[in-house]
Order: C-alpha cells, then structure tokens, then sequence
C-alpha cells in the first residue's frame, strides 16, 4: 500500500516537473495514514489479548477454587489436602495471578 503510492508519486515527478516540497508533503501523509493503521491495530490487539488474559486468569481463579472446595468437602468426596498444602497453594495462585495480571496489563497499555 504504501510503496505503490510513494512509486506512483515518483513517476508522476519523473513524467512532471513536481517540487520535491510536495512529494515530501505527500509521503507525510502517507507516513501518518500508516501510523494511524499501527495504533488501530495496536487497539484491536490489545483488546484481544486483554480479553484472552481475563480468560485465562479467571479459569485459573475457578481451577484454585474449585480444589480448595473439594478439600473442604473432604469428608463427603474421597480429596484432602494438608493444611500447609492448602495455604501454599492459595499463596501461590494468588502470586501468580497478580504477577501474569500485571505484567500483560503493563506489556499492553505502556
């Protein structure tokens, strides 16, 4: 897209006698259309993987809690954890997803 717009300006200023000023002004804008494409699709990527990251961390949040309700139900379903097993698990999951939350969260909107 760009270089055949930059190759049609060029020939026209080999065909005519264009200011150099123009084809300048020309290719500016052609440089800021193109910029503009960048952040629109910096926007569409970000709301993507924005949404893939809540996904991601909300079926990890439903993982955690889902062991941590069989272990409370230990006498009715054949699961129990160890109390130390428990709070490890819990402080690592909740690490983790603060950790993944803020680190994606400052890759994407710096």
């Amino acid at each position: 897209m760009l270089n055949s717009k930059l190759d049609n300006l060029l020939e026209e200023a080999e065909n005519s006698s264009v200011d150099t000023k123009e084809i300048d002004t020309e290719v500016a804008s052609l440089l800021t259309e193109q910029e503009v494409y960048d952040r629109v699709q910096d926007r569409y990527e970000r709301k993507k993987y924005a949404f893939r990251t809540f996904i991601f961390l909300s079926a990890f949040t439903a993982f955690i809690l889902l062991i941590i309700i069989a272990a409370g139900f230990s006498k009715v379903i054949p699961f129990s954890l160890n109390d130390t097993v428990l709070i490890s698990l819990i402080t690592s999951s909740l690490a983790t997803v603060v950790g993944i939350f803020i680190l994606v969260m400052r890759y994407l909107f710096k």
